[in-house]
């Protein structure tokens, strides 16, 4: 029986849309109409988070009539993860992102209703909240033309599960971290809009914009450092960033926002800086758009592992961030007349200058990674699509962090750093710039080792023990002995003994880690066609195919095969089972004569005349068989991730502090 949560869901989703826009227009009408635009905005919050609560019952109530839920989801899925599905897809994270935007409105709305001095200072904080509320309903809208609350075509009864790569706590955390940087980067846009449209003076809108910043930056930092993590973790590629154009969509506005962090607090005294401050607020949101675009558009589908499938969704994307940008632009052209001309600094050997150089450099670094990671759509106008190399990003940013490190030294020389939470962030960049040049200069070899065969690699005595399989063929680990401390690399396996997942070993010490990224042995499975009565060979044994039956298990169709084995002199017969449903089958490997073989029924024909099996190698030969080692050396690379916490937390303690 279909539940009502998924009606109420997209219901509140519309009630979000409707009130958000009520709010917006509402607010243009000022005077009387104001209490109507904030109640309107109220309701546009409630509704998007109860529509967030609803797809979170829908989730941990095992609702696999909605498609998203029986996508991401499964009965056997421990709670951690059936609460991370919610954003494991495209739909469910266009309403995650709604959900922290309206829970940013109320903060705003709040703010918005504290008793102001002058009359502009209402009217800008009205046209604030309605620039804000007119982004909520963009978002809003986008969630129902993307719905995670529409229903599958047949009921099953279980869901596909989750990706096993993201069945890691930090990856469970990481995307929400993310979104909420996104979310609290509206507030200095719509800070910025609001001030030009009503012409209020920077003492009003400032330090709002800057303490929404500092706390969207945070957050941002945070779930970029801790997606870095999980690719050193889990990945076991051996990096912690590899320039993919999905992870250079969240670098380049936080890279814009750091710029504008910097530029908002010298617009308290510079007064000239306040032409750059409103294009940096408009340029790092724009680019949160502009990222989003490329990775939910298909464009990047061949060029990076974490972007969604392309949808129509993408065009709306394009077209509102063009919007954005454009209006934006028309706004702060009408408006230059009312901003101030004095100068942004007096000398080039004063603070403000060095100031504004050290942006003028964040702000070329993200202009070149955004060239990188755009050039997938560039050349696609242009004909074959194609990306840039790695050695793109490095050697075009390697000089500018240098000098942008130098500067920060110089800074620090003349005391310039005096807050604590400046300072903080200050000293974990450096540290983190350090590490990423002494982390690039460690060792990485290549050897292939059989079980129980010792090598020294890197100047280290490895010795290899084997693979071990779990007892219910869930994993699978390659354990090592490195200078006599253990080492195990761990591989989530299929129902069918296939690699779902694969997690390296490292080894960590004071001067750096250990990392050991085994690469699986080719897979020997072979795959046969067998016809009733009819019989196949192959290197040990002769398979005959004798009969098949079908038994209904819930929502399960239990499809069992009778296959005869022979080796020549004794016969054995193996009953391999499949679970078939309306969306494919489960099926896991059965030993045979005596565990030296494996079979798994993979399908049978409508007519029942002939089936497919896929004949696996024993677990002992498995663990047998050598192992290519990718051994490397990662000098210091704690301190990179201290850095980055240090970076985070001074963020959070500026915030603090303001």
């Amino acid at each position: 029986m279909t539940s009502a949560l998924p009606t109420c869901g997209e219901l509140l989703l519309a009630l979000s849309l409707g009130t958000a826009l009520l709010s917006c227009l509402a607010a243009i009408g000022g005077g009387r109409w104001r209490r109507i635009s904030r109640l309107a905005a109220l309701l546009a919050a409630l509704a998007a988070l109860g529509s967030a609560a609803m797809l979170f019952a829908l989730f941990l109530g095992n609702h696999f009539e909605v498609a998203y839920v029986m996508g991401y989801s499964s009965k056997s899925l421990p709670l951690l993860y059936k609460i991370s599905a919610f954003w494991a897809g495209q739909q469910g994270s266009f309403l995650l992102w709604l959900a922290f935007h309206a829970a940013a409105s109320l903060v705003l709305l709040r703010w918005s209703r504290a008793r102001a001095e002058k009359a502009a200072d209402t009217a800008m904080k009205d046209a604030t909240l309605a620039i804000f509320l007119l982004l909520e309903a963009v978002l809003a809208m986008l969630t129902l033309a993307k719905s995670p609350f529409e229903l599958a075509e047949a009921i099953p009864a279980d869901g596909a599960g989750m990706n096993p790569l993201l069945m890691d706590p930090w990856m469970a955390i990481h995307p929400p971290i993310l979104f909420l940087g996104y979310a609290l980067l509206a507030v200095p846009l719509a800070c910025s809009a609001g001030a030009l449209l009503t012409r209020t003076p920077a003492d009003s809108w400032l330090d709002t914009a800057r303490s929404f910043t500092l706390v969207a930056w945070s957050f941002l930092g945070a779930g970029i450092f801790i997606g870095a993590y999980w690719a050193y973790k889990v990945l076991g590629w051996g990096g912690f960033w590899g320039w993919d154009p999905v992870e250079n969509s969240s670098l380049v506005p936080w890279l814009l926002a750091c710029a504008l962090l910097h530029l908002l607090a010298m617009a308290r005294t510079r007064p000239g800086v306040l032409p750059v401050t409103h294009l940096a607020a408009l340029f790092t949101y724009a680019f949160v758009l502009y990222g989003t675009f490329l990775t939910r558009s298909g464009i990047l589908g061949d060029f990076s592992v974490h972007s969604f499938a392309g949808t129509s969704i993408g065009l709306t994307l394009a077209v509102i961030n063009g919007i954005v940008v454009l209006a934006g632009l028309a706004l702060l052209f009408v408006r230059a007349d009312s901003l101030p001309q004095t100068p942004m600094y007096d000398s080039h050997a004063s603070r403000p200058f060095f100031v504004l150089l050290g942006m003028l450099l964040l702000v070329f670094v993200a202009a070149i990674v955004f060239v990188g990671m755009s050039m997938p759509l560039l050349t696609q106008l242009m004909g074959k699509p194609a990306a840039v190399d790695t050695s793109f990003y490095t050697k075009t940013t390697a000089p500018l962090a240098a000098v942008l490190a130098a500067l920060m030294i110089y800074a620090f020389a003349k005391h310039w750093v005096q807050h604590r939470g400046a300072l903080l962030a200050h000293i974990g960049t450096l540290l983190a710039l350090l590490a990423i040049v002494t982390s690039a200069s460690g060792t990485s070899e290549t050897a292939t080792l059989a079980p129980g065969e010792t090598q020294t690699i890197a100047g280290h005595e490895v010795t290899f023990e084997g693979q071990q399989f779990e007892m219910d063929g869930s994993s699978k680990a390659y354990v090592y002995t490195v200078d006599g401390n253990r080492a195990a690399a761990q591989t989530k396996l299929k129902p069918s003994g296939e690699d779902a997942a694969r997690e390296p070993a490292i080894l960590r010490g004071l001067t750096g880690d250990l990392y050991l990224a085994p690469t699986p042995p080719e897979d020997a499975r072979e795959e046969i066609l067998l016809k009733r009565g009819k019989m196949q060979m192959d290197d040990l044994f002769a398979y005959r195919y004798e009969d098949v039956t079908m038994e209904p298990e819930g929502d399960h169709l239990r499809v069992t095969a009778d296959v005869a084995i022979t080796d020549g002199e004794t016969v054995e017969h193996a009953a391999p089972v499949i679970l078939a449903t309306d969306t494919g089958g489960k099926s896991e490997p059965v030993s045979v004569m005596d565990g030296r073989k494996r079979l798994r029924l993979t399908g049978v024909s409508g007519d029942q005349g002939a089936i497919r099996l896929e004949i696996l190698p024993s677990i002992e030969e498995l663990e047998s068989q050598p192992v290519r080692l990718q051994f490397s050396t990662k000098p210091w690379i704690w301190v990179l991730f201290l850095g980055a916490g240090l970076v985070v937390l001074g963020g959070f303690v500026a915030a603090k502090e303001e």
